[in-house]
């Protein structure tokens, strides 16, 4: 399983939030509101929409924001659209792994990083935001990738 390493600085994201364990649907319906609601958010940049993993709980349950990241030059975002929140994925050192193939399997994919990808690289993942990367590849050939926090 390829694995890249980099270091990120921070980035701001605005988009829709669920909460839940993901098992019926829900992150992929919110994906459909989004991807019509996403031309209300402010100086967007339309080559980085993000789905953010956050807030794990014991049991299951976490929050995931499907966003569109903001124009790099425009630190101060003022308006929120309603319904919408902002988030800023972290700063620091990221493993990225590389999925393509049916949008639908990706949570296999996700599980397959964790189970394989992790222990392959000897990588020491942190407990934080992770983040699927949906850029101009995604339209052209269904390329996300995927980032892991890491020591």
């Amino acid at each position: 399983m390829n694995c890249n390493v980099v270091e990120l600085k921070p980035a701001k994201v605005i988009g829709m939030v669920y909460q839940g364990k993901g098992e019926s649907g829900e992150i992929h319906a919110m994906w459909e509101v989004f991807n019509v609601r996403y031309k209300e958010v402010a100086n967007p940049d339309l080559f980085k929409f993000y789905g953010l993993c956050y807030g794990y709980q014991d049991g299951g349950a976490f929050s995931y924001m499907s966003g569109v990241g903001i124009v790099a030059g425009d630190n101060k975002v003022t308006e929120i659209p309603s319904g919408m929140s902002l988030q800023e994925i972290p700063g620091g050192k990221y493993a990225v792994f590389t999925f393509k193939d049916d949008i639908t399997k990706i949570g296999l994919f996700w599980n397959e990083i964790y189970q394989k990808g992790i222990p392959e690289h000897q990588l020491k993942p942190l407990n934080g935001m992770t983040f699927e990367l949906y850029d101009e590849r995604f339209e052209e050939n269904g390329t996300v990738d995927i980032y892991i926090p890491i020591v």
